[in-house]
């Protein structure tokens, strides 16, 4: 079997019989947050023709955005608008909802429309528990009122009494359980699980597991898990009805990257990274949307999600130390021969990184744009492959370096490299090395 290698720096593949192409986009937003003030709602959208993003609210047309700017809320150059809940009438919204629309609508007649985003309106500071409860493992009684004076013991007790959008406090240094925190899967909006004031995100840890509990909002804490052995994970929900947002946290496990696959998030739990970094793990967190994100000194893949946005993040450190053979820096490989579809990865640097680049088969309708990836190694251990069907993708200043790019065809052509719209510009891979006859 024969690989046939190419070194790309402007080209396009394409069957002439059909035409996949149409824009990509993701939303840059976290869902279900309450608004009381004008908040800017983005959009990450690519397309290599003129195109614009139209956004609606409740069916409403609401902006038309022709260009990508830098939105400061999140520090990503996107399509954004400005929703302001002074100009809605509380008494003509059905529970207070704001369902926001997105299609970004090319000049070549192709068009992608998003799955609607859900806010809440909430100006009058009333939508939601708005309590606080104070939580201190050493001294705390599961009986108390959760007061600063009378804080509680466990996170169980705290959440259950902050209530549905409320915020608990962590009262001291120390290490806290996230373990069957329990709450249930039909809640509304963000629980928030922080450092009290004076404490900082160093002073405060929290042991993870399964947390029964949708819509956990972790902010400025460590989050660790302890797995010495086979598969684990730092937080895990419960078949993919339960979701957790992970604000400026550290996460790692004890005992470091090369003990055990370890992972962000377990058991289809949908997650959100926004800040802080993932470290001592061995995959980076593989979610719905990665912003401004570090992962470093990791032992398996830096990303493996389906539909997701993966955004302004750095990649320290990847190094396979015997618990995964070829990791990865991104891999689109479904699982059952599935397609993965939706991808963005963009602004991303990743340096000192021992693994293969980009992995995968049966991607579609997804972007890899600004990306640049110094491989480290034996000469010729690593390489990016793709193989199957490819539809619909484009490669946009991505430089690899260190290690080859194949487009896979065999002498057999089973999994052969069959594209549709692939698109190559202003990219630099590794040119490999001719075979010797």
């Amino acid at each position: 079997m024969r690989s046939i290698l190419f070194f790309a720096f402007a080209a396009l593949f394409a069957a002439p019989a059909i035409s996949a192409a149409r824009p990509v986009a993701h939303w840059d937003v976290i869902p279900c947050q309450r608004l009381k003030e004008p908040f800017k709602a983005g959009v990450v959208a690519f397309y290599d023709k003129p195109f614009y993003v139209e956004f609606t609210v409740n069916g409403k047309k609401a902006a038309k955005v022709t260009e990508p700017t830098m939105n400061d809320r999140t520090k990503v150059v996107e399509h954004w608008f400005t929703i302001d809940p002074a100009s809605f009438d509380p008494s003509k919204l059905k529970d207070y909802k704001l369902v926001v629309g997105a299609k970004a609508v090319a000049e070549d007649g192709t068009s992608h429309k998003l799955p609607d985003l859900l806010l809440y309106w909430d100006k009058n500071d009333n939508l939601g528990s708005k309590k606080v409860v104070w939580i201190d493992q050493a001294d705390g009684i599961d009986y108390n009122d959760g007061s600063k004076e009378a804080p509680v013991k466990t996170l169980k007790q705290a959440v259950k009494r902050a209530g549905d959008g409320g915020t608990v406090y962590l009262a001291k240094p120390g290490v806290y359980t996230a373990e069957r925190i329990g709450g249930g899967n039909d809640r509304k909006y963000w629980t928030t699980i922080m450092p009290a004031p004076g404490l900082a995100r160093k002073d405060v840890r929290i042991k993870g597991g399964r947390t029964g509990c949708d819509k956990l909002r972790f902010k400025d804490v460590n989050v660790f898990c302890d797995c010495e052995g086979g598969q684990g994970y730092a937080l895990a929900g419960v078949d993919g009805n339960s979701s957790c947002w992970l604000d400026d946290c550290i996460v790692r496990n004890k005992g470091g990257r090369s003990v055990a696959r370890t992972f962000v998030f377990g058991n289809k739990l949908v997650g959100y990274v926004t800040g802080g970094a993932t470290t001592e793990m061995a995959n980076g967190p593989c979610c719905k949307l990665v912003r401004n994100h570090i992962i470093k000194s990791i032992s398996a893949d830096a990303f493996t999600a389906d539909d997701c946005l993966a955004i302004n993040c750095k990649v320290i450190d990847v190094e396979s130390s015997g618990v995964v053979d070829e990791p990865a820096f991104h891999r689109s490989q479904g699982l059952g021969g599935a397609w993965v579809h939706d991808v963005i990865l963009a602004n991303i640097t990743a340096t000192d990184c021992g693994c293969n680049g980009f992995i995968g088969l049966k991607l579609r309708d997804s972007v890899f744009s600004n990306i640049t990836l110094e491989t480290t190694g034996p000469e010729r251990r690593f390489v990016s492959r793709y193989a199957w069907e490819m539809e619909n993708v484009w490669f946009d200043r991505v430089k690899v370096t260190g290690q080859e790019w194949v487009w896979f065809k065999a002498e057999n052509h089973n999994g052969d490299f069959t594209p549709t719209d692939v698109r190559v510009t202003d990219c630099s891979f590794e040119l490999p090395k001719p075979e010797e006859e």
